[in-house]
């Protein structure tokens, strides 16, 4: 599987530095160039606005989205539904 973070601050992803998955992690960072273009493409398909988003895909297969407006930790989100699908 392969996750999308997209991020616009380093404090967004703090909680995944030490996290150890198989999973491949792409982060996007949203306010650099080609991460503004890259992180804009892949939130804009799932109507999400604000960053972290979250994606999680099996090839081209979507398989889960993290995404809130309010003030959940969608990282949090995405390390217990890994944590939980490795048991």
């Amino acid at each position: 599987m392969d996750i999308f973070i997209t991020f616009s601050d380093e404090s967004q992803i703090k909680e995944l530095v030490d996290f150890n998955t198989e999973h491949t992690i792409n982060f996007i960072d949203s306010n650099t160039k080609k991460g503004k273009r890259q992180a804009w493409l892949l939130k804009s398909h799932w109507a999400a606005r604000l960053d972290p988003f979250i994606l999680i895909k099996n090839g081209d297969k979507p398989i889960k989205a993290f995404y809130t407006e309010a003030n959940k930790n969608v990282v949090n989100e995405l390390i217990n539904y890994l944590n939980k699908e490795t048991n």
